[in-house]
């Protein structure tokens, strides 16, 4: 079976699902922000009749205002994106593992391909990419629709120019959602990876030793994350976090993957 084939086959078992949660994605970011940006116009409205002047007028006194002035006012939109990744973080593993759990017909006919059993590690971490790549452009297809939906919503004249970009390079909140330059999405996507290795590790361990590989997957993924919060407690300058947790990254990948390969390959059974 082609590399290809296996990825084809994650992706269209998990469709409906990934447009559920897309679409949940979409209509609660939206929602929040139409009822922000509309409590915003009438609080315009309700200072010009209080101030005693005409709204063109009133509008010629306020500052132009933003995506962030909007959005980072309130952060409901943004923490519906945040459930929604750590929805599909979940997903991710639940399909993982739910595929190797028990003597299953899908688990025996994976293992009963010819060539190596790692295509299958690598296909569900190109699906689980995909994924959030995906979630990643939801959520910037999101910030352009509130773009033009905020010219319906607002006066023209002072709505602020360049919305997406400014709220790009100015959010205090997005950088919790997606990453926000080259070197983030970098350091995000090796991430990503990372986090399915360790995952990996622990269902093809519980796989192979049944509940002894469950109890040691669970201690190899708790040990990771104590470790990591620990990095991140120490009195570091901003660079030096970033190459304690590049460093980090690199060395749990590359353990995780080669126990997930030997175990792949010497371990996991019927």
């Amino acid at each position: 079976m082609k590399f290809l084939t296996f990825v084809e086959i994650d992706l269209r078992k998990i469709f409906p699902f990934l447009l559920g949660m897309y679409a949940i994605a979409i209509a609660g970011f939206q929602g929040f922000f139409v009822k922000l940006a509309s409590n915003l116009n009438g609080q315009i409205v309700q200072g010009a009749a209080e101030s005693g002047t005409t709204l063109e007028e009133y509008l010629k006194t306020i500052d132009k205002i933003s995506l962030a002035s909007i959005i980072d006012s309130n952060i409901l939109p943004l923490v519906v994106q945040i459930f929604v990744g750590l929805g599909l973080i979940l997903l991710g593993f639940y399909l993982w593992y739910k595929e190797w759990f028990g003597a299953s017909k899908r688990i025996y006919t994976l293992l009963s391909i010819k060539g190596s059993r790692f295509r299958i590690f690598t296909s569900k971490l190109v699906v689980f990419l995909l994924i959030f790549v995906t979630y990643y452009g939801i959520v910037l297809l999101n910030l352009f629709i509130s773009s033009f939906l905020v010219k319906f919503i607002l006066p023209e004249q002072i709505i602020a120019s360049d919305l997406v970009q400014n709220y790009i390079l100015h959010s205090q909140f997005l950088p919790f959602v997606i990453p926000v330059s080259g070197g983030s999405l970098l350091f995000n996507l090796a991430f990503l990876i990372m986090m399915f290795s360790i995952l990996s590790v622990f269902v093809l361990w519980d796989r192979s030793k049944r509940i002894w590989g469950m109890i040691g997957g669970f201690i190899y993924m708790g040990s990771t994350v104590v470790v990591f919060f620990y990095l991140n407690t120490l009195d570091l300058y901003t660079s030096e976090i970033s190459i304690v947790n590049w460093a980090f990254t690199l060395c749990v990948l590359t353990i995780s993957t080669a126990f997930s390969y030997y175990l792949l390959k010497k371990k996991v059974s019927i």
